[in-house]
């Protein structure tokens, strides 16, 4: 009985441990006109906007080089303007600031409730060279298709009747360009078999926008079991 209560006791406490282990937060602006280029925890992020938060990050300490684009006599090029570890504290959110000429600033404060937060989106990390890219793109290589280029990604698997065939073109139309859900789920309705509707969303949820939003195409499906493999598949992401 007395190693039972142990057991108890201890169980109890590994509990209250892990609950007090909370998340942070890290956001990366800059004050310049360009966006910059990131490698956070060994990632490559492109910033949008100029400014990206990271929520819901284990507490800890995380490697982070930044590069920011300079214009110079010579041309324009990414420049590397910091080189180290962040650490992040146990629901604290830590900001910092880039400056125009490459100056950084940092500032750290508790992560405040937001109930109007039910969904976090966190970028997705691509393959861009950090530096060495003298292509004046603010940064920005990955950005949400314009409707024009969204029109025509439609129009081109809608034409295509064959649907083992209109998946091969939906990955090579899909690259290189973001899609709102609600886009998506219209690009998913040209297909008719579940299961290959089911593999194009798989496929899709790479180049979606606001992945906070993608369990609401669970009701394309009306078969039961692919729409419990989507739902298990958006939980493994």
């Amino acid at each position: 009985m007395k190693r039972i209560t142990l057991l108890v006791a201890f169980f109890l406490a590994l509990s209250a441990s892990l609950l007090a282990q909370g998340k942070s937060n890290l956001t990366i602006s800059t004050t310049g006109n360009s966006n910059l280029k990131i490698i956070y925890a060994g990632k490559k992020y492109s910033l949008q906007d100029r400014s990206q938060t990271f929520q819901n990050q284990n507490p800890g300490t995380y490697t982070l080089v930044i590069y920011q684009w300079q214009n110079k006599p010579t041309g324009g090029e990414y420049v590397k303007v910091y080189d180290g570890n962040v650490r992040l504290a146990n629901q604290k959110h830590l900001e910092m600031i880039v400056m125009r000429f490459g100056k950084t600033a940092w500032d750290e404060s508790d992560i405040s409730g937001d109930e109007w937060n039910e969904n976090y989106t966190n970028p997705r990390p691509h393959n861009d060279q950090g530096s060495g890219n003298n292509n004046n793109n603010n940064g920005n290589n990955q950005q949400a298709a314009n409707a024009t280029q969204y029109g025509e990604v439609k129009k081109a698997l809608a034409n295509e009747y064959n649907e083992e065939e209109k998946l091969n073109l939906a990955k090579v139309v899909l690259k290189n360009k973001w899609f709102y859900s609600a886009q998506i789920r219209e690009l998913a309705q040209t297909f008719y078999n579940e299961e290959r509707k089911l593999r194009f969303l798989k496929m899709a949820y790479d180049f979606c926008w606001d992945k906070g939003n993608y369990f609401t195409l669970a009701d394309l499906f009306y078969n039961s079991g692919y729409k419990k493999d989507f739902i298990t598949y958006l939980g493994t992401q």
